[in-house]
């Protein structure tokens, strides 16, 4: 094997519990920012381009924590490092994306 002595080692369930958390918190933090960039009627777009960073950031992090959280999933069961953990951030995970497919499917009709 390939696979340094230190990596065998890791908490891969803790680490994709964390990351699973990351990208709750990150979900919550767009939907945040992208409410506060709505200004008041005939005020333009001042207010969400004043906030559209904000909002690519929490979802580059959204992104990166949802597939970080996915590859430690595969190692924690793969390795035998916190199977429970794995599943409990595997489950967050299947609720974040039935709640994004919700959401965009209910605007869709």
């Amino acid at each position: 094997m390939n696979t340094s002595t230190s990596a065998r080692g890791w908490p891969w369930g803790l680490i994709a519990l964390g990351l699973s958390v990351l990208a709750w918190t990150s979900l919550l933090l767009g939907v945040m920012a992208f409410a506060a960039s709505f200004g008041s009627p005939g005020d333009g777009n001042h207010g969400m381009r004043a906030m559209q960073y904000w909002i690519l950031a929490a979802l580059a992090m959204l992104g990166l924590s949802f597939f970080g959280s996915l590859v430690a999933i595969v190692l924690a069961w793969r390795r035998r490092r916190g199977a429970v953990c794995a599943t409990i951030a595997g489950a967050l995970l299947t609720l974040l994306v039935s709640l994004v497919l919700i959401v965009i499917g209910s605007s869709w009709g």
